[in-house]
């Protein structure tokens, strides 16, 4: 179970390659009812990864999220 604290909050558009204008990091909730698998670039990584994000918020620090045809929804905060 993750504990985070979230001052400011949004929606991830999963239409195309995700990221916060500013560059901001930022943690991913998954308000869906499932897990899901998504293509994210963490905070100290050049490439993308995929890996898993349970319902709920989560621990990784991310910089952007990959385009996805899965029907998913997702918020971002930091």
């Amino acid at each position: 179970m993750a504990s985070v604290q979230i001052g400011k909050m949004g929606i991830i558009d999963t239409t195309s390659d995700f990221s916060l204008s500013d560059g901001q990091r930022f943690n991913v909730k998954n308000d869906g009812e499932e897990r899901i698998t998504l293509e994210v670039q963490l905070a100290q990584m050049d490439d993308f990864i995929s890996t898993s994000f349970d319902v709920g918020w989560n621990p990784e620090i991310v910089l952007a999220v990959k385009q996805t045809s899965q029907p998913c929804d997702l918020k971002w905060g930091y």
